[in-house]
């Protein structure tokens, strides 16, 4: 999905040096880089390993300019979007475009619209689902993790906040992303985590095993239910108003308890030769 920029003729001239050095620049994560042709702007969404990037061109990149309503200026600003994100990251992309499109009065094109018109974010979300499905449609081959919106917007949630939970627990500990394994047998998606052993550690929503590393850097692929069975009542539910989903802590204690329970889930050890690790940009919603 490709999204331009128009403002209106009325208006003055947009000022670039505001837009790049003093909207873009301060975004966090942004790297502008430039030759004679183009400025490109992109955005890294570490806690998601992912990165999208905005143009600003010398020439109009809209092919069908001419048949649109002539009392807006194209200003050659657009943004990619690739239509298979999970649906939470591409609103947190069209919140950015909203705050643009407020900030610099601007309003935008896309070429499923019949002419320029204000942004909705609603509106987009809808065509970018379309857009998805009909490409699927005509590319059955192509390889796609389907997982449940709730859980998918669960695991978009914990991800978001990763830098949010030390302020919650006033104490050393990690907070490791998902290690998402997708089952080479049949397909499925699979959430894990990376434990390493005896560290104090919260544990998000959703998950399917953990992997637990040793003093001796091997990993044991646990399923969860087993892990919880011996490490549960040692257990913390991490509580907070900004937190909309169940997260469970283990203190530095209460870890090193836990490791040495380890020794008892080994009978339960799964091969992580049957699983390939995907990201979580790799999953859609149904």
């Amino acid at each position: 999905m490709i999204i331009h920029f128009f403002r209106e003729r009325v208006k003055p001239r947009i000022d670039f040096f505001q837009l790049i050095d003093g909207y873009f620049d301060t975004l966090p994560n942004s790297e502008i880089v430039s030759n004679d042709d183009e400025v490109k702007i992109c955005i890294t969404m570490n806690n998601f390993d992912f990165k999208y990037c905005y143009y600003i061109t010398k020439r109009t990149k809209v092919s069908s300019i001419y048949r649109l309503n002539p009392n807006f200026i194209n200003i050659n600003l657009y943004v990619e979007i690739p239509f298979f994100l999970p649906q939470f990251i591409s609103r947190m992309i069209f919140k950015e475009i909203n705050d643009i499109c407020e900030k610099f009065e601007l309003q935008i094109y896309y070429e499923k619209y019949e002419n320029i018109k204000a942004f909705n974010m609603f509106e987009l979300i809808d065509y970018l689902g379309k857009e998805r499905m009909d490409y699927l449609n005509e590319n059955p081959d192509v390889v796609k993790y389907r997982i449940h919106m709730n859980v998918l917007n669960d695991m978009c949630a914990y991800q978001q906040l990763l830098d949010y939970y030390h302020q919650v627990i006033n104490s050393e500990f990690i907070a490791n992303k998902y290690t998402i394994l997708a089952d080479n047998r049949t397909g499925e998606v699979r959430n894990s985590i990376i434990w390493p052993a005896g560290s104090a550690m919260i544990f998000p929503p959703h998950l399917s095993y953990i992997q637990v590393v040793e003093d001796d850097n091997l990993v044991a692929l646990i399923p969860v239910e087993m892990f919880y069975r011996y490490a549960n009542r040692y257990m913390s539910e991490l509580k907070d108003g900004k937190i909309s989903f169940k997260v469970l802590y283990l203190n530095e204690k209460s870890a090193l308890k836990v490791k040495k329970l380890v020794k008892k889930m080994r009978k339960a050890i799964v091969s992580l030769n049957d699983f390939t690790q995907i990201k979580l940009t790799d999953l859609i919603e149904y």
